[in-house]
């Protein structure tokens, strides 16, 4: 398992990603590497909710062209693809992956299920300096059917599409759905035991969304209406803090600027996020920091200012808080 302190681990070794708790059979293309060579940096985890049902997500970006091919048995798997890209097929299938709209400037974002009724060799291929974030769920028969009614609607249907080898659909994942994702992604810290239960439950909302999908319903239901609301309301406050070029941003500032009261504000990003308004500031503000650091080889001093920042030391322990890693590490 990938753990750290802080529940995510911040670098992957080569030897961490092939002893990986959810790993089969791995089989280490290339490059040639140390086994204590790091490969994958940024926030990375594997959780075992139930026997039988897990969770893989990462918000995580490739240091080596690299490709691995592993072995997994019978299975069934939900994928929400938020950002990035990266070739990854399992067999025959490949699995579609989210696009970048130039002109909204955002990443679109793409779900897909797939079962395997063999075991078949999962295949991933990455790119240098590219950054991806995504949840992964995987279930066996013997949960899901141990779960699944056979009064159920849906079971003929999710029954038939399980035994089908590498059967697959993908779809536009609600904006709740996208959500639940961000939310495993950047679960807050809290004791081991309300992690667990911060994660579970919200892969359990991602698998509902899911199996809606085999009873012809989609994603499409009343209460989608003001969770795509939330979503505007989200794209406005991420636009707003985009455009910032420097200086502090107060919940005050950033409530008048996209016409909501600080009360609902808060609640807006409670809901969405489980953080505080001033917490995803700055949580937002240090990304932003990071990118320029990473892919525009800004100084440390400009990283500080656009994050808001007058002093880069405390830039600098600010950024080791939210990333586990320094400034000059990810330069």
């Amino acid at each position: 398992m990938f753990v750290s302190t802080d529940y995510h681990k911040h670098y992957v070794t080569k030897k961490d990603l092939m002893s990986s708790a959810e790993a089969g059979r791995t089989h280490w293309v290339g490059p040639e590497l140390g086994t204590g060579d790091q490969v994958l940096r940024g926030a990375i985890d594997f959780m075992t909710i139930e026997k039988g049902l897990s969770v893989h997500y990462s918000n995580a970006e490739d240091l080596h062209d690299l490709k691995i091919e592993t072995q997994f048995g019978p299975r069934l798997s939900v994928s929400l693809f938020l950002e990035g890209q990266v070739e990854a097929s399992v067999g025959s299938f490949r699995i579609p992956m989210p696009h970048y709209d130039g002109e909204a400037r955002r990443w679109v974002p793409v779900a897909t299920a797939y079962s395997q009724s063999r075991v078949e060799t999962f295949v991933r291929q990455a790119r240098k300096g590219v950054r991806f974030k995504k949840v992964t769920i995987s279930i066996s028969k013997a949960w899901l059917f141990s779960h699944l009614d056979v009064t159920d609607p849906a079971f003929g249907a999710i029954k038939s599409f399980t035994e089908n080898h590498l059967s697959n659909f993908d779809w536009l994942p609600s904006a709740h759905a996208v959500t639940l994702a961000e939310q495993i992604i950047a679960a807050p810290v809290k004791s081991p035991f309300q992690y667990r239960l911060y994660v579970a439950a919200r892969v359990f909302g991602l698998l509902e969304e899911a199996f809606r999908q085999f009873s012809g319903h989609g994603t499409e239901v009343e209460a989608a209406a003001p969770m795509e609301q939330d979503r505007q309301k989200l794209q406005a406050i991420e636009h707003y803090l985009s455009g910032r070029k420097g200086g502090w941003v107060t919940a005050e500032e950033m409530s008048r600027e996209v016409g909501m009261s600080q009360n609902s504000l808060q609640r807006l990003l409670s809901r969405s996020y489980g953080l505080s308004t001033s917490r995803f500031i700055r949580r937002f503000m240090l990304e932003r920091a990071r990118e320029i650091l990473e892919r525009d080889g800004a100084t440390i001093s400009d990283a500080a200012h656009l994050a808001g920042y007058s002093s880069p030391a405390n830039f600098a322990t600010a950024f080791k808080r939210e990333f586990g890693l320094s400034p000059k590490q990810v330069v």
